[in-house]
């Protein structure tokens, strides 16, 4: 791979991830850590990310909705299948909450469903605000840039007093069937929709099984489903009792 098309590829996988590390781009790319490291200082020297200790992150957006539509035009075959997927869980009439998250941001776009949905995200709520048949509720806060999401103690006490059908979880790692992200607020988030909840589902590439952040919020077999576009390891079925 020539390196401008290794550069617009590092370019999109950002724009999902936020966030991208030298090691990461090395296994990705199976290439040098210099050639790694030069591709980061280009893509640096010509303004469009930030070096950061290990990696390189996402340029603050000038235009909240360019960034946002942005995102949509970066939705992978595999984020699309999992949402067809988990769009089935979806009756009509139900109690939902959609997690922070660009796969469940998927699920938001193509729902079609008359039902009731909670979110403390951003894109999901711009994604669904315009939808006659969703009834909308957005939990407020204080705005996380970085994560695009909401988050207040007293707003999270609301979801004490909502039994939900369905949660769409997303992750930001699984390694060792460790259900992890980068916020504690928002970790704290999931744990509450989690203990008041009928069914749990957790959306999730292959990809976040080598991945891990800083709050777990439990394990596998704490959700009843895990949706992903690549059948997991036989190390990581056996490990949990979470249906496929």
């Amino acid at each position: 791979m020539y390196q401008e098309q290794r550069l617009e590829e590092i370019l999109k996988l950002l724009r999902v991830d936020n966030v991208l590390t030298t090691e990461q781009m090395i296994e990705h790319f199976q290439v040098s850590r210099d050639t790694v490291r030069r591709d980061f200082a280009k893509l640096s020297q010509a303004g469009k990310v930030k070096r950061v200790h290990g990696g390189i992150m996402q340029l603050p957006a000038n235009n909240e909705i360019i960034s946002f539509n942005d995102r949509l035009n970066e939705f992978s075959d595999a984020k699309k299948h999992i949402a067809v997927l988990a769009q089935a869980f979806i009756q009509a009439q139900g109690t939902y909450f959609f997690d922070v998250s660009t796969t469940v941001l998927k699920l938001a776009q193509i729902v079609d469903t008359k039902a009731t949905i909670y979110t403390h995200s951003l894109d999901n709520a711009i994604m669904l605000s315009g939808n006659p048949n969703i009834d909308l509720h957005v939990l407020g806060g204080q705005f996380s840039t970085k994560n695009r999401f909401f988050h207040s103690l007293n707003e999270a006490e609301i979801l004490k007093r909502i039994n939900f059908d369905v949660v769409f979880i997303g992750a930001a790692g699984l390694k060792d069937g460790q259900v992890s992200f980068e916020d504690q607020e928002d970790a704290y988030v999931k744990q509450l929709i989690m203990k008041n909840a009928k069914t749990k589902i957790l959306l999730a590439e292959n990809t976040k099984f080598s991945k891990e952040a800083t709050y777990s919020i439990g394990d596998l077999s704490d959700f009843d489903y895990l949706i992903t576009d690549v059948k997991p390891s036989a190390e990581v079925m056996a490990a949990t009792t979470v249906k496929y």
